[in-house]
This record gives C-alpha cells, sequence and structure tokens, in this order.
C-alpha cells in the first residue's frame, strides 16, 4: 500500500513536472496560439502509454537512415580500405553478403574463416547481429556443416552463441570483430587470410 502511495505520488510529480516544462516552453508564444502550441509540445514530451509502446515494438523496425552503398563506405573505412578493395572480397547483395575470396585450409579451419568474415559483414551492413550460419556457409561452398557448432566453440574468444541445433546462431564478440577488421585490410592489401 505504502509502496503504491509512493509510486502515485512520483507519478504525480512527474506529471506536474511535464506540464510545467510545456507551459515554459511556451510562455512566449502570443494568444491565440498559445494553447494550440502547448497541446503539441505536452503530446511531444507526455511518456507514450504502455499500449502505444507495445504497438511500437510490434511493427518491424525500418532499416537504418543509410542505403547499401553508404554502409559499405561506412564498412571499408572501419576496416582502413577502399570500397574497391572491400568488393574484391565480398558481393553485397540486397539481403547478404557473399565472400567471393577462395577460402584455404581444412574444413574447420574454412568454417572459422567464412563465419567470421560473413558475420562481420551482416552485422556491418544488415544489421544482424547473430545470423544462423548454415546457409550462408552452404552458399558459400563450406562442407561438413554437422561440425559447425563444436568447431566455433573451440573459439569462444571469437564467437558467442546462443540456440540450440540447427536453429544455432552466432554473433562477433567485440574485440574479435575489431580483429576481423584488421584480417579484412590484410587480406585486401594482399597480406594472408589468417
Amino acid at each position: 500500500m505504502i509502496k503504491m502511495a509512493r509510486k502515485t505520488f512520483n507519478n504525480n510529480e512527474k506529471i506536474k513536472a511535464i506540464i510545467q516544462r510545456a507551459i515554459n516552453i511556451v510562455k512566449g508564444v502570443e494568444e491565440p496560439y498559445r494553447l494550440k502550441a502547448f497541446e503539441v509540445v505536452l503530446s511531444k514530451l507526455w511518456p507514450a502509454s504502455l499500449e502505444e509502446r507495445k504497438e511500437r515494438e510490434k511493427k518491424p523496425k525500418k532499416p537504418e537512415g543509410m542505403n547499401l552503398e553508404a554502409k559499405i563506405e561506412d564498412f571499408a573505412d572501419k576496416c582502413n580500405v577502399s570500397v574497391e578493395q572491400l568488393t574484391n572480397i565480398y558481393d553485397f547483395q540486397k539481403d547478404k553478403p557473399l565472400l567471393i575470396v577462395p577460402l584455404q585450409g581444412n574444413h574447420r579451419e574454412r568454417q572459422v574463416f567464412a563465419s567470421r568474415y560473413l558475420l562481420v559483414a551482416y552485422s556491418e551492413i544488415y544489421g544482424q547481429k547473430w545470423v544462423n550460419l548454415r546457409q550462408p556457409l552452404s552458399e558459400q561452398g563450406v562442407r561438413s556443416l554437422q561440425n559447425l557448432a563444436e568447431n566455433l566453440k573451440k573459439h569462444r574468444e571469437i564467437f558467442r552463441s546462443r540456440g540450440r541445433g540447427k536453429a544455432m546462431e552466432y554473433k562477433l564478440v567485440d574485440a574479435a570483430k575489431r580483429e576481423t577488421f584488421d584480417m579484412i585490410r590484410a587480406l585486401a592489401t594482399g597480406q594472408s587470410q589468417e
């Protein structure tokens, strides 16, 4: 009961503060426009109701303001390479990246290398932090995917995972993402892919 009364008091104080702020903002506006200005300002300051917030969260989020070309330029800048050098490594499709560099090493090494490069591109270009890698790796020609979870689990300093079985999703650890930018630069400038 005391908590409820305290919460109501706090809410009343917040409401009064919002109304006072709206009054202060429009006090220089001349009548007959002051009332309308007050209504507009108050509507902007007023916190959204719980139902409005839930409704907004249900709506799919629009992609960020940058177009694909701008995101590629930003990604190239983070890797300290030109867009041309970056597009010698990736083919950026509308909804996914494709690696166009040859993959070297055994199946495990290919899985780790391709996963790392794909995850950083999905994150930077398409805004996807968590990715189910089975389809993207299969499209890259990476085989033996039944061992993918086991192989990536050995690299906890690089990958985080969530989910189970074929629905497992992965993302890069922040430090590994920065290292991957350096690896992309090394690959783009003709150095090793390791």
